[in-house]
């Protein structure tokens, strides 16, 4: 079965006349003629009923139509597809992001890039910075956006933005309602944080700020996935530490504090392959710099 017999055989089917079918397909009748005939002999059943008052379609070729309609649907929009993956247009993108960039700007380029190239797919895993490195490097993403500082040979990195590290309190803690929290009124605090394994910047630029102010922090909980912190905290269990962008996220029962004393910023950015040269990837990172969704873009 070709293309081209389905093109044939829809434009008969909708003339119902062989001399306008093939004026509309561009071939001569006795073409057309037998090239339907063809396809008849290769599917095995008859399409048309043909007699000295015309041509008409059989029952089986009416039930044939409208899927070869589907099947040249399909055809020309695979035609602008591959055109498009030749432009930067259209193809798979594989992302991963931090949970903080989906809280903060990421949103807002998804939603442009995927207006802006609507045959651009983009595959989509929230992962810790160390997994993103890990599939960048073994090529099983294309682009991420990750904590800062990433030492990594082989990927180009560029920073996006810089906000201070926040301490979460549970309602009712005596610093809960402050804007501020100097580092040094953490010290006898009990803390929930995240294991260092899977967030080593927060862990590491925090411990490191305590260490700064003449104390080291009393970590009685580490966590792993997901936002299961917030209920700790609002549990009473401890305080904890995270980016800025946790502010959005309104839980009852717990409340936000900016660490002072030192400030303590952590920065996001955006990493890809050094030799990656897809269009498609250059499509999004124009996007992500279109947007500004990050205030200080690439």
């Amino acid at each position: 079965m070709e293309l081209r017999h389905l093109r044939y055989f829809t434009a008969l089917a909708e003339e119902l006349h062989f001399g306008r079918a093939a004026d509309a397909v561009f071939v001569a009748q006795s073409t057309l003629s037998q090239q339907i005939q063809t396809f008849e002999t290769e599917l095995g059943v008859q399409l048309f009923d043909r007699s000295a008052q015309g041509v008409t379609l059989t029952d089986a070729g009416r039930t044939f139509l409208p899927y070869a309609k589907r099947v040249l649907r399909e055809a020309r929009r695979a035609r602008s597809v591959a055109r498009a993956a030749r432009d930067g247009l259209a193809g798979l993108l594989r992302v991963t992001y931090e949970a903080t960039a989906m809280r903060s700007g990421l949103p807002a380029v998804i939603k442009a890039f995927r207006e802006r190239r609507p045959h651009g797919e983009l595959d989509l895993a929230e992962q810790t910075t160390r997994e993103q490195v890990i599939a960048l490097r073994e090529e099983e993403s294309d682009v991420g956006f990750l904590f800062l500082p990433v030492n990594e040979r082989g990927l180009h990195v560029r920073p996006l933005f810089t906000a201070p590290m926040v301490v979460v309190l549970p309602e009712g803690h005596r610093l809960a309602g402050r804007d501020e929290v100097p580092v040094r009124e953490l010290e006898h605090e009990p803390h929930v944080t995240w294991a260092r394994s899977k967030a080593p910047r927060l862990y590491d630029a925090y411990v490191r700020a305590c260490h700064d102010a003449g104390f080291t922090p009393e970590i009685i909980q580490e966590i792993e996935r997901g936002e299961s912190f917030l209920g700790l905290v609002e549990a009473g269990l401890g305080v904890s530490v995270a980016h800025a962008s946790n502010v959005h996220v309104q839980r009852p029962g717990v409340r936000y504090a900016t660490i002072v004393e030192p400030s303590v910023p952590l920065t996001l950015g955006l990493a890809t392959r050094h030799e990656d040269a897809s269009p498609l990837l250059e499509r999004f990172l124009t996007t992500v710099e279109e947007e500004q969704a990050f205030g200080n873009s690439v």
